[in-house]
């Protein structure tokens, strides 16, 4: 018994330590896939995930308890977002990463819970920039290959991925507004 904790404490601390590694954060890499890259210059390039294996964000899965969120990600805790806001701005009171750097930008995660089980990952830009919007969308598209939708207006662009147990849906701004609306990406179970 001792030992089959001992090997899942390993195992998660494993997966902890792949999860922190740049850029990894952003869709959940397949637990078999884990242990597969390359590490020198001329290592084979990795083939995106497939859409099939997500089920969930990161290093949590749909359902986990708060407590298992906790063990994934020990930093996650309560914060305010939007309280530097404008009187009459929105505030919203978050569990999750306060601040997280992907594709070169800030992001804040939320980890929104339903009678103790994950129902909902939300990765909300705290940069507004082209270069942000158009970041997140590459990585989506590296990861999850070409989304089963877009739209696109003047000011507004939004793409949508079904991946398995998951959908993914990037909103963002365009244009002038890229440098107003900073990108958000939602992870909800189907």
């Amino acid at each position: 018994m001792k030992h089959r904790i001992i090997r899942r404490l390993a195992v998660t601390l494993a997966a902890l330590a792949f999860g922190a590694a740049s850029g990894t954060a952003l869709a959940a890499a397949p637990k078999h896939q884990a242990g597969e890259h390359g590490t020198g210059k001329h290592a084979p390039a990795k083939a995106p995930a497939k859409a099939k294996d997500l089920n969930g964000w990161g290093q949590v899965t749909w359902g986990m308890t708060r407590k298992q969120i906790l063990a994934a990600y020990p930093k996650a805790r309560e914060f305010e977002m939007g309280s530097d806001a404008p009187k009459g701005g929105h505030v919203r009171y978050l569990f999750g990463l306060e601040s997280i750097r992907l594709g070169g930008c800030a992001y804040a995660v939320d980890f929104e819970m339903k009678k103790n089980a994950l129902r909902r990952v939300t990765l909300y830009g705290q940069e507004a920039s082209k270069d942000c919007g158009d970041g997140v969308d590459a990585q989506l598209v590296k990861q999850l290959g070409a989304p089963a939708g877009r739209q696109k207006d003047a000011e507004s662009a939004s793409a949508e991925w079904k991946a398995g147990h998951t959908k993914v849906t990037l909103r963002r701004g365009m244009g002038k507004a890229a440098r107003k609306v900073a990108p958000v990406v939602e992870y909800i179970p189907k």
